[in-house]
């Protein structure tokens, strides 16, 4: 497929756009277990066979065999071809692209643009005034709340001057117009048509995307005064839902978790503590646009939100919604009602890192959540409790851990574990659908399939479940590296593909299911989708995946010990070293083949 923009930004186009919110413009989608089914849009169908999946963001139809990203499933159901595609989900994101040939798409192009040159430059005025020696209010209030100079430096944090239209007077000088200001959102027009800044006598924080680009801006007041923060408008670059604080700075950090905490200052104290794996939502409650970002640049998502009525529902809210998109999250509980910010001044960096080892999984905190608001010393509240603590390990996918939750609810409260088996089974409905949806399928079962296809075919196969399964669960690529190069990869479309994953994943990019669908030409990103929803449903994908590493070697041997037969069968110009030298690699080849 030929490119036409990065692949950074294609990828974030593609986690702007939710497959389950631009499939649902199309199709009617009712939900099953994980996923939502629906009636195909590619061929006539009167019981739903097309199928979408909101953890890996792919669609996939098993009556016609159609499947991709939402990219994909744009282009089908538009009719549009890839660069038409990617401008179409680009508007509905508010991404910028760079400038197409229409005159209307130019001029939104243009828009934006302009509209980011202007949030640059007035995150610059900002700065400046933290630096001007009148403004030593501002200066004493980051000194009071401990933030130190490099750091207001790092985040480009500045100060709004008190005055009506200061930064208003700057920007006209800069040349901008008066719409374009306005659009901007830093302007706001009043009653008599003069123009005033929204901004005035507070401490700013530039609010910047994943590649730098100063989107909006918060400003927090420097005494009690009411609202004390201010935050941009959603404009045509800025959407509060779709951005999250201090990414730009997490996603580069080494953790394999990111914590997700309420506030700027939060941020900003854990950041100067050394815990630089922490980000802000927005003002707002979790969104799955956020959750997506999350998912792309970290394994674990710990959320430390207020304690209060209010907080705790917005992060149970969270939680599901995370967890309902595939997120590892967990919660972490801060005591005495203190934000991280206060936290971390006042115990340190350890205190808070000790915190975070005590998080809670999903489960933990619903369940200690609803222990807190029933009284388990009379027998009607515990019954009351074990029959909604029921109602929530029912709804656990991993049997395992429910098993162990069941255990020490049962041991806690003295009531059998088959008791509490028999009530978690009442509320399990059996999953409906699609075999191949529900099925785990043993490693060892995929590996023997299709017998009746050729080697060849067998081992593309091998390549290209071996793709999947590593967009999957990126840390599978450290059992790959070391054992097979790119040279290991008979077809020459998974060459390409696989070429594009290992730089990516050296690179410490990451990589899921659906980035891999779009380094793919259409017929393979059908054949892509098809293996992660059917086929790569392993127990163990570790094993699964040494056991393909192990095939695809043998298919290698297998090659070129047919390659040798055939040139000693056809051994009348060789010499006697020449066959020597054959014969030597071919025991060699044997005794891999016996040793694998």
């Amino acid at each position: 497929m030929e490119r036409f923009y990065p692949d950074e930004l294609i990828e974030e186009i593609r986690i702007r756009n939710d497959i389950i919110s631009v499939v649902g413009e199309y199709i009617q989608l009712k939900r099953k277990g994980k996923g939502y089914f629906g009636l195909c849009p590619f061929h006539n169908e009167k019981t739903p066979s097309f199928y979408v999946d909101p953890v890996k963001q792919l669609y996939y139809c098993f009556g016609c065999g159609n499947g991709g990203s939402v990219i994909q499933f744009v282009m089908g159901v538009e009719n549009l071809d890839y660069v038409e595609t990617i401008k179409l989900l680009a508007d509905k994101a508010g991404v910028l692209l760079p400038e197409g040939k229409d005159d209307e798409y130019k001029e939104v192009a243009r828009k934006k643009k302009e509209i980011i040159k202007i949030n640059v430059e007035a995150a610059r005025f900002f700065y400046e005034q933290i630096e001007d020696e009148k403004n030593n209010n501002a200066k004493e209030y980051l000194a009071s709340r401990g933030i130190k100079r490099n750091t207001v430096r790092k985040f480009g944090i500045g100060y709004s001057l008190k005055e009506w239209d200061a930064l208003y007077k700057h920007l006209k000088a800069k040349g901008y117009d008066d719409d374009i200001l306005l659009e901007s959102g830093l302007v706001l027009e009043n009653k008599k048509g003069g123009y005033y800044d929204r901004f005035r006598g507070r401490i700013i924080f530039p609010i910047f995307d994943l590649r730098g680009n100063v989107l909006g801006f918060g400003g927090r007041v420097l005494d009690n005064s009411e609202p004390k923060y201010m935050n941009s408008p959603e404009t045509i670059v800025y959407n509060k839902r779709k951005h999250l604080y201090g990414l730009n700075f997490a996603k580069d950090s080494s953790h394999k978790r990111i914590i997700v905490v309420e506030g700027y200052m939060d941020v900003i104290s854990l950041f100067q503590f050394g815990i630089i794996n922490t980000v802000a939502s927005l003002g707002t409650a979790l969104t799955q646009s956020q959750g997506r970002l999350l998912k792309k640049y970290t394994e674990e998502i710990i959320i430390s939100f207020d304690a209060d009525t209010a907080g705790k529902a917005a992060t149970i809210r969270g939680l599901d919604m995370l967890d309902d998109i595939g997120c590892n999250v967990k919660v972490l509980e801060m005591p005495d009602g203190k934000d991280p910010d206060e936290f971390v001044k006042k115990n340190g960096a350890d205190a808070f890192n000790n915190l975070i080892k005590k998080s809670l999984s999903l489960v933990e905190y619903k369940i200690k959540d609803l222990k807190s608001g029933i009284n388990t010393n009379t027998t009607e509240g515990k019954i009351i409790f074990l029959n909604k603590t029921a109602d929530i390990l029912s709804k656990m996918e991993n049997d395992i851990e429910r098993e162990m939750y069941i255990k020490k609810i049962a041991k806690e409260y003295e009531i059998s574990q088959e008791s509490i088996y028999a009530e978690v089974l009442k509320r399990i409905k059996p999953k409906k659908g699609f075999k191949a949806v529900v099925t785990n399928i043993d490693s060892k079962t995929i590996l023997k399939r299709d017998k009746s296809k050729d080697k060849y075919h067998r081992a593309v196969n091998y390549e290209r479940i071996l793709l999947s399964l590593i967009s999957i669960d990126n840390s599978l690529y450290n059992l790959v590296k070391d054992k097979l190069s790119l040279e290991s990869f008979e077809d020459e479309d998974n060459k390409k593909i696989a070429k594009a994953v290992f730089e990516r994943l050296d690179n410490k990019k990451g990589l899921v299911p659906a980035e891999l669908i779009n380094l793919a030409d259409n017929k393979n990103s059908n054949i892509f989708t098809r293996l992660l929803q059917e086929e790569c449903n392993f127990e163990d994908n570790k094993k699964a995946i040494l056991d393909i590493i192990k095939k695809m070697e043998l298919f290698k041997l297998e090659k070129r010990e047919r390659e040798i037969l055939n040139a000693i069968s056809n051994s009348k110009n060789k010499t006697a070293e020449e066959m020597k030298s054959m014969k030597l690699e071919l025991q060699q080849i044997l005794y891999k083949k016996k040793s694998i």
